[in-house]
């Protein structure tokens, strides 16, 4: 039978409303099983062997793609093809040295930022140059220095966070404690103490005598940077995510509606740890064991790194089986699945900006090399091989 187009039209109409009708209905909106955009991971570039690295803990990257890396006593400066372009710094305790570089920013024209715990202090180097052009203490009016530092509202803030001090544990006190989030001015001054307390890291406490001993089985508190400098906390032991504003305002929270498999802690594993911790001789066996059993974990960590991306989607790299790849989900800020993209379980993903990635890969023998990784939509991969 012939309508008449203003009858077709009409028709649409009709059934796109019951469908919404339907829908409204059906309750919530069902999250697929998988995200919308599964990505292949190709790697474009990699840091050469003249580059040496020996560490690598903070990682940034320009306009232009040059990686700005932190390795321990200097920040290496690679293109974006992977090679040595320049190194900045160097090992001292004077202006522009650093004793245990671990953090690195661009800022606006290009100035690189770098934060060293070990000086407790800040250092902003000129554009292209190895030349300091201040040093901010952040010892100041603190009992000690913060453990890591962030710029924002576009360099003319810092978010630092503290922990406590080591050296008392209190006994099952430790683990408990909160560490804390202060905003502060670009020269180091306080803006607002105590924006937020979030939960420290656990370690191991070892006794008779008491001492600390670190652990890849504690869980911790992450914290990432989405746009309108809002912060981003994350526990380590879910998919909960809470937004703040820098001064400490909760603007919501996030449950992603996922729950991927835990990994459990093999009894080869703890052995693993218990021999590497005791094989310096500066502490025994028994004790190990004791703090192992007293932190009380069975599975490892749900969560191993969280990265926001440019879009504000925020990546989580959930802890794969052993020998398997870490699976790195990307939700929205509503909290549903978008993305995801295996990677090595060696591979830590550190920056991503559009379809680009920059990561870490570590050796066998705990040797960092950056990689550079272009994300290829799966289904375009499999439409190339035909």
């Amino acid at each position: 039978m012939n309508l008449h187009p203003r009858y077709r039209r009409a028709r649409r109409r009709a059934a796109v409303l019951a469908l919404a009708g339907v829908a409204a209905c059906a309750g919530p909106r069902v999250v697929p099983e998988r995200p919308a955009l599964a990505y292949r991971a190709v790697e474009r570039a990699h840091s050469d062997s003249a580059a040496a690295l020996a560490w690598a803990v903070s990682l940034d990257v320009d306009a232009r793609g040059n990686i700005y890396l932190a390795d321990r006593t200097v920040v290496r400066v690679l293109g974006p093809d992977g090679r040595l372009v320049r190194s900045i710094g160097r090992e001292g305790l004077g202006p522009g040295e650093f004793i245990s570089v671990s953090g690195v920013t661009l800022l606006p024209g290009d100035s690189v930022s770098t934060f060293d715990f070990n000086n407790g202090r800040l250092t902003v180097f000129e554009p292209g140059t190895s030349r300091a052009a201040y040093t901010v203490n952040l010892e100041q009016n603190q009992l000690f220095p913060p453990l890591r530092v962030w710029r924002v509202r576009n360099g003319r803030s810092l978010v630092a966070v503290y922990e406590a001090a080591y050296g008392t544990f209190g006994g099952r006190e430790h683990g408990r404690r909160n560490a804390v989030v202060r905003l502060l001015n670009a020269d180091g001054s306080l803006v607002k103490d105590s924006v937020l307390a979030v939960p420290e890291a656990q370690h191991m406490i070892l006794h008779n005598p008491e001492g600390m001993a670190v652990t890849p089985f504690g869980r911790m508190t992450k914290i990432a940077f989405a746009s309108h400098d809002r912060m981003i906390t994350a526990w380590t032991d879910s998919l909960k995510f809470d937004v703040y504003t820098v001064e400490g305002r909760h603007l919501k929270t996030i449950r992603a509606r996922y729950s991927p498999p835990r990994r459990p802690i093999l009894q080869q594993e703890r052995d693993s740890l218990v021999a590497w911790l005791t094989s310096g001789g500066w502490t025994a066996a028994p004790r190990v064991w004791r703090a192992l059993d007293e932190l009380g974990v069975t599975t490892w960590p749900l969560i191993q790194e969280v990265v926001v991306d440019d879009r504000d989607r925020i990546w989580v790299g959930i802890t794969g089986a052993r020998g398997e790849p870490n699976h790195w989900t990307a939700f929205d800020l509503d909290g549903v699945r978008v993305a995801e993209v295996d990677l090595p379980s060696n591979v830590q993903l550190r920056r991503l900006r559009g379809e680009t990635a920059w990561a870490v890969e570590t050796d066998e023998n705990d040797v960092p090399r950056v990689v550079v990784y272009d994300l290829k939509p799966a289904q375009t991969l499999a439409m190339s091989r035909r």
